[in-house]
């Protein structure tokens, strides 16, 4: 696999007093511009290495560099201005900052873009780092946080600016006599772990250990919740999405899972008591997503969670239930393919949003069998966009709302891309611009976001 370089530079300026004279005023004024008003001047006019000027936060491209699980994630900073820029080019060949992580890193960053947060998922910590410019990025703070939650590879997702939520679940065996794994399976037990982080100190705040709340029927025919993932927040509850699997007693084997509901987590924020869960019939499969927000929180309150084991589809959650009026929003039927949402998706608002979908009828995960499809949950209409790449969406963690309008990063595997613009307001396949071109680097890099 081929490896990046990471370069890095450093401005130098140099300043020589020869004389007390005019032209040293002038170049003293100068030096002292560049440090308090970030721009350049100079006698011969040279291009500053300052970043650009630019009306928007800053946004940083962030790439992996292989598609198997022990990936390397590099980023880079941009402006929107570049981003919207078609005669513009992104590379990661040679440039980019390295984000520590044993597998592809989970990252965050703040609302204003200035910081990064990383989750080194397989290194057991997290960190904050403060962007400079480019590829160049400062590490503030680092946190062990494997005690806390007793494991080098929890989860985590950003709740707001100032906080968010580790979580993680662990499993065992329950036996009729508890030293003797040859006795009559009883049931898996599910022990969550949560922990709150504050952003801003890198510290762990409250935390809490407890038993899944599991539904007795299930229990007993080897069904049990293995993981949850990508909370939303609500009338100050957390809810969580629930992914499970069937422990085959004759077999002592994980086997097939088969659901035949859809079930999400409870439990009060921030004090992180009171776990309760909700269930619903009317669709099947997990609800947890992979590296992908799954849950959105409408303008009217409402909450509207895809489906992101077995068909894909999208529920909604209201006043702490699933919605039974609302139903199933069936977006696999309407695509006339088999087909799957099972890393999560973007709300830009108004009901509309953007969802990776796999093919499953073209391949699994690990093809480019993906497409971006818009969907309007208020009226369940869904569009597959015409994009022209193979896309391989698997490890997509996050996209851009920008003005009003959807920013990804889309590029082929180990291949070229663009920025892609999707304006919501357009129901037409056709309805984005592109922007920028982004390049890979190697053969096997894909494009995990732009936050």
């Amino acid at each position: 696999m081929a490896k990046f370089h990471l370069q890095f530079y450093k401005n130098n300026f140099k300043l020589k007093i020869m004389n007390f004279n005019i032209k040293s005023i002038l170049n003293i004024a100068c030096v002292l511009a560049i440090s308090l008003a970030t721009f350049s001047c100079s006698e011969d006019d040279t291009t500053s290495s300052t970043p650009s000027e630019s009306n928007y936060r800053p946004y940083h491209l962030v790439i992996g560099s292989s598609p198997t699980g022990e990936s390397e994630t590099y980023i880079q900073g941009t402006t929107v201005e570049e981003l919207n820029d078609p005669n513009k080019t992104f590379t990661f060949n040679g440039f980019g900052r390295e984000v520590p992580s044993t597998r592809t890193a989970r990252v965050y960053t703040s609302n204003d873009g200035e910081t990064v947060y990383n989750l080194n998922y397989g290194g057991g910590d997290i960190a904050k780092y403060d962007y400079i410019s480019g590829q160049n990025y400062d590490l503030l703070l680092t946190t062990d946080i494997q005690a806390v939650m007793g494991t080098l590879y929890p989860r985590w997702t950003k709740i707001d600016d100032n906080y968010a939520m580790l979580h993680n679940v662990t499993t065992e065996n329950i036996y009729e006599d508890p030293a003797d794994e040859t006795s009559p399976y009883i049931r898996t037990k599910a022990t969550v772990t949560l922990a709150r982080v504050d952003l801003n100190t890198m510290s762990v705040l409250e935390n809490a250990s407890f038993e899944f709340p599991y539904n007795e029927d299930e229990s007993t025919e080897g069904i049990y919740t293995f993981r949850i993932d990508a909370p939303v927040i609500t009338n100050g509850k957390l809810y969580y999405g629930v992914a499970k699997r069937f422990y085959d007693a004759l077999t002592g084997e994980v086997g097939d899972m088969v659901y035949d509901n859809v079930e999400t987590l409870v439990v009060d924020y921030p004090s992180l008591e009171n776990e309760t869960s909700i269930v619903s019939t009317l669709a099947q499969g997990s609800t947890n997503g992979y590296r992908t927000p799954v849950s959105h929180k409408d303008e009217l309150g409402d909450t509207y969670q895809l489906i992101t084991a077995g068909d894909a589809s999208i529920m909604k959650i209201s006043n702490g239930a699933y919605d039974s009026s609302y139903g199933k929003f069936d977006i696999k039927s309407l695509l006339g393919h088999n087909a799957e949402a099972n890393t999560g998706w973007f709300y830009v608002g108004n009901g509309i949003g953007y969802i990776p979908v796999l093919n499953t009828d073209l391949g699994d995960n690990e093809s480019s069998n993906w497409d971006v499809v818009r969907v309007d949950v208020y009226n369940k209409t869904a569009v597959k966009m015409n994009i022209p790449l193979d896309l391989w969406l698997r490890q997509y963690q996050w996209a851009s709302v920008i003005d009003g309008k959807l920013y990804m990063a889309l590029a082929s595997l180990g291949g070229v891309g663009n920025v892609y613009i999707f304006d919501p307001s357009s129901t037409s396949a056709d309805g984005y611009t592109k922007g920028a071109t982004l390049q890979t680097g190697t053969t096997d890099a894909s494009y995990i976001g732009l936050f």
